[in-house]
């Protein structure tokens, strides 16, 4: 059975205050019964001891006024019995009644008599006076004042503690409704999320703990987002590289035979040296450098350290980009802060791979920045290009390359998600040449990141020039 926030709350509160009203109205019943019980045998006391000492005759002028000061009934009956006066009416049937259990001087609540319907605490004294002997005063006090005193003290606190359950009642069920009603906000939310709809929900403006939980579950929400997205984006890349791997094959087919087409064509024509084959033959290679890095995105595959010369590196990337960046009319300024001969560990052909995307993407940022700002060609040539600079970094340890364009940077929606697979706002793009990037420096055990100075994007690679 469901058994609702909002009555465990409130069910248990009414009931702990109903048991503790009651409880503490019988504990003040008990304690009116017992102070009320003592001053009623504390007066009956007193007038029997004033009684006892009267040295003048208890007309019924006298009993009546004692009646009105003390609120007591009297009744005088003689040694044998006979009634003489009282200031209530007693009929002879009742004298029997009176007269029993007579033990003069003795007050005790508990001996009650009844006459005429009105019940009594009953005490007698023995009163001497001249010229009358010795009689028996009856000192009855109404049991109704006595039940009236108690009640007095019982009911108004019982009633006023009942009528606080309700006031009480409502201010519970408006705290608990202030605890129950932002924790099925937060139960929906949670549903919300499960069915894939990763929302975030304000927090509540309260510093308490169901804040606190609408923080985490934000923040569950977001970690699930970025798990979601990386799943499936390791889901399609895995879907490409599969295809990749049925079509590679093919690649590399046509781009041996393309090359060894050119090989033959500049031996049958006798021209060894000419420029326009070298800069296609660089092409194929480049082309099928870009296929060989397509197909090891997410295959974490080993690398091929070797000693390579650190401008030999710069150089052969750059001279492999150039012919398409003369062909748009840009420059790409190199500057290499080692000397010729400095080397480093490192695998040759990825390297390069990953210098060519970053410089093809170079160029293609700075054509799109030069068209948007209305540059016709020959201002395009006069404002530059690309740069790319090799410099020693922490004392020579590290190697710091990095390759700057003149493009606008990222859009700021994929700025913190550059390097993931997929991740583009090209029309044509694939979303995968940076990821292959940064999985290549990543390999070589460096790091890379980006960032904009003075106008340029720029990507800066770090990596060891050792192997450790």
């Amino acid at each position: 059975m469901r058994w609702p926030l909002i009555y465990q709350v409130t069910l248990p509160l009414t009931l702990w205050t109903v048991i503790t009203v009651f409880a503490l109205s019988l504990l003040n019943l008990w304690y009116a019964q017992t102070e009320t019980g003592e001053e009623v045998e504390a007066r009956l006391a007193a007038i029997n001891q004033q009684l006892s000492e009267v040295r003048f005759p208890l007309s019924q002028p006298v009993l009546q006024q004692i009646q009105g000061l003390t609120g007591t009934e009297l009744a005088v009956t003689e040694s044998r019995g006979k009634l003489i006066r009282a200031t209530t009416e007693i009929t002879p049937q009742e004298l029997p009644t009176l007269l029993k259990d007579n033990d003069p001087g003795v007050v005790s609540l508990a001996e009650v008599i009844d006459l005429a319907g009105v019940s009594y605490f009953h005490s007698t004294t023995i009163s001497r006076f001249s010229g009358s002997g010795e009689v028996t005063v009856h000192l009855l006090f109404p049991k109704a004042n006595y039940d009236r005193r108690v009640a007095q003290s019982f009911w108004p606190l019982m009633l006023l503690g009942l009528a606080a359950v309700g006031p009480m009642l409502l201010v519970a069920t408006f705290l608990a409704a202030r605890i129950t009603r932002p924790i099925a906000r937060l139960q929906k939310q949670v549903g919300t999320i499960a069915e894939g709809d990763f929302v975030e929900l304000p927090p509540g403006k309260t510093n308490d703990e169901l804040r606190d939980l609408s923080l985490a579950i934000n923040q569950m929400s977001q970690q699930l987002q970025k798990y979601e997205t990386k799943v499936r984006t390791m889901e399609r890349a895995q879907v490409l590289g599969q295809i990749g791997a049925g079509f590679s094959h093919q690649i590399r087919n046509a781009m041996t035979g393309g090359q060894m087409a050119l090989g033959l064509h500049r031996l049958d024509c006798n021209i060894p040296d000419c420029e326009s084959l070298q800069v296609a033959q660089r092409q194929m290679a480049m082309v099928e450098h870009m296929v060989q890095a397509m197909l090891r995105l997410g295959r974490k595959q080993g690398i091929d350290r070797r000693s390579i010369r650190i401008s030999q590196l710069i150089d052969a990337t750059v001279m492999m980009v150039e012919p398409q960046a003369k062909h748009h009319g840009l420059k790409i300024l190199r500057q290499i802060g080692f000397p010729p001969e400095a080397t480093m560990h490192a695998d040759m052909v990825l390297l390069q791979t990953c210098l060519m995307n970053l410089l093809l993407n170079g160029i293609e940022a700075t054509l799109t920045a030069h068209a948007s700002q209305g540059r016709e060609p020959a201002d395009v040539a006069q404002a530059g290009g690309l740069e790319i600079e090799a410099s020693p970094h922490d004392g020579e340890e590290l190697i710091t390359i990095r390759v700057c364009d003149e493009g606008m940077g990222p859009p700021a929606e994929i700025a913190d998600q550059l390097f993931e697979p997929l991740v583009t706002t090209k029309p044509e793009g694939t979303g995968l040449g940076l990821p292959v990037v940064r999985e290549i420096v990543e390999l070589h055990g460096g790091t890379i990141e980006w960032y904009r100075v003075e106008g340029k994007t720029c990507f800066q690679i770090t990596l060891p020039r050792r192997v450790s």
